[in-house]
C-alpha cells in the first residue's frame, strides 16, 4: 500500500521545533528562493525529514494571499523575489507552530511599516526561532534576514541535542495521535507511529501542557523587562491588556527581599498601580487593587523577591478548576525551584523552558479549596521572580 504524503496543512499546531528547522534548512539549501513566494501549506509536502514544493492551481487565491508578501501586493509587477521568498517561509513557519495565518490571514495585503509583528511565547518556540521568524516577517524586504543566514541558524539549531524533539505546543492542545485518523488509513496506524518515534523521537510521550496564549504573552512581557530598555513598552502593551490582574491577595512572606535588600529586578509592581489606575475602575473600596480571586479574571501576576538561599510560600485560594503557574526569573541563570502542594500531594505537572518553570496543579480546584505555591531560591544571592497564574474559572 502506498502511504499517502504530509503536506503542512495536515500537521500545522502539531510540529516539533526542530521540524521548523529542517523546513528552514531545506528551503534555504535551494537555489532559487523566489519559488518560494506564496506558496500555501498545502504545496509544501513532508517526505520524511524533507520538504518538497509542488504547484496547486486548485489552491484558493484567499489562502495564497495569506502567505504573500506585503510587496508582491504594492508592487505594480507584482514579481516574486528572494527577499518575498523568505517572506512567504516566516509565515509557513508560524502557521506550522501556530495552526492559524499571520495576520488573520491578509498576509502582507494590509501590512505596514507600523503593523506589530506577533510575538510566538516561549511556550510556542525558542528565543532564536520566534526572534527570526519575526525578522522573517518584517514589512521591508532590506529589514529580512538573508537565505545564508537563516541556514546557518538552522544548521546550528539542528546540530544541538538540545533543540527540542517534543511537539510545540498549540493553541489547539492536540497532539499526533488524536489526529491519525484524518490523513491515515486505519491500518497504517502502527506504521505511523514507528514513523514517528524514528524521525521524531518522544514526540507522542512528552508531557503536553496547554499554554493558554494570553499566559505566554505575559511570560514574554515579563521578560522583555529584563531590560530597562522596554520597560515603557511593556507598560503600554500591560495597560491596554484587559485580561489579567495583579495578584494582591499573597501574603508576604519572612524570605521576601525587604527594600533594603539589593537585589536586580524586573520593576513590574512598581508600574503596576499606574497602569491599573490608568484603566479606571480597578481598586476596591479599600483601595488595594484587585487580586487574583477576582472572578471577572482568568490571569494574575506578581513580582516577587526572594532572599538567597531561602524558600517562600504562599497559600493559594479563591480559585476554580484548572491552575498553571509560570515563574519567570529575573536571571536567567537563577537556580530555583517551585513546585505547588494540595491536599498533601505535591504537583509534579511541570517542565523548564526557556529559564520559565511551568507548573500545572494536577487536579482541578474547587471554589473553596485552598493550595501552596513554593519557590526556593537555591542561588547565592537575591533573586526576583514574576509569578503568572491561569485559574480556568471551570470545574
Amino acid at each position: 500500500m502506498k502511504i499517502q504524503n504530509f503536506t503542512l496543512k495536515d500537521v500545522a499546531g502539531y510540529v516539533t521545533e526542530r521540524m521548523v528547522w529542517q523546513m528552514l534548512q531545506t528551503f534555504c539549501g535551494q537555489n532559487n528562493q523566489a519559488s518560494l513566494s506564496s506558496r500555501t501549506p498545502e504545496e509544501i509536502i513532508i517526505e520524511g525529514k524533507e520538504f518538497r514544493m509542488v504547484e496547486s492551481p486548485a489552491t484558493k487565491e484567499a489562502t495564497r494571499r495569506a502567505f504573500t508578501a506585503p510587496e508582491v501586493f504594492h508592487n505594480d509587477t507584482q514579481t516574486p523575489t528572494d527577499a518575498s521568498g523568505i517572506w512567504t517561509m516566516g509565515a509557513l513557519a508560524f502557521y506550522m507552530i501556530t495552526g492559524m495565518n499571520v495576520f488573520e490571514g491578509k498576509g502582507g495585503e494590509t501590512q505596514t511599516p507600523e503593523t506589530d509583528i506577533p510575538r510566538l511565547g516561549s511556550a510556542y518556540a525558542c528565543r532564536e526561532l520566534s526572534s527570526l521568524i519575526r525578522h522573517c516577517l518584517s514589512y521591508s524586504p532590506s529589514e529580512r534576514p538573508a537565505m545564508t543566514e537563516i541556514a546557518q541558524s538552522a544548521e546550528a539549531a539542528l546540530s544541538d541535542p538540545a533543540v527540542p524533539r517534543k511537539r510545540l505546543t498549540a493553541k489547539s492542545g492536540k497532539g499526533y495521535t488524536a489526529s491519525l485518523v484524518k490523513f491515515w488509513p486505519e491500518e497504517m496506524t502502527v506504521v505511523l507511529l514507528i514513523c514517528l518515534f524514528a524521525c521524531f523521537p518522544a514526540v507522542i510521550s512528552a508531557q503536553e501542557f496547554n499554554i493558554p496564549e494570553e499566559m505566554a504573552k505575559l511570560v514574554f512581557q515579563s521578560e522583555d523587562l529584563r531590560s530597562a530598555a522596554n520597560k515603557d513598552k511593556v507598560a503600554r502593551e500591560l495597560q491596554t491588556d484587559r485580561q489579567w490582574t495583579v495578584m494582591d491577595e499573597l501574603r508576604t512572606d519572612q524570605n521576601e527581599c525587604t527594600r533594603t535588600d539589593k537585589v536586580g529586578s524586573f520593576g513590574l509592581n512598581d508600574m503596576m498601580p499606574q497602569i491599573l489606575l490608568k484603566r479606571r475602575g480597578v481598586t476596591n473600596a479599600g483601595g488595594r487593587m484587585r487580586d487574583g480571586r477576582d472572578k471577572r479574571y482568568k490571569f494574575s501576576m506578581l513580582e516577587i523577591k526572594v532572599k538567597a538561599g531561602k524558600e517562600v510560600s504562599y497559600r493559594i485560594e479563591g480559585r476554580l478548576g484548572q491552575q498553571i503557574f509560570a515563574i519567570v526569573p529575573f536571571d536567567k541563570t537563577s537556580d530555583f525551584q517551585a513546585e505547588i502542594s494540595c491536599n498533601g500531594k505535591v504537583s509534579q505537572d511541570s517542565f523548564t523552558r526557556e529559564s520559565v518553570c511551568y507548573i500545572r496543579l494536577g487536579e482541578s480546584i474547587k471554589e473553596n479549596d485552598k493550595f501552596t505555591l513554593t519557590v526556593s531560591n537555591r542561588s547565592n544571592e537575591n533573586a526576583a521572580f514574576v509569578i503568572v497564574n491561569y485559574n480556568s474559572q471551570k470545574q
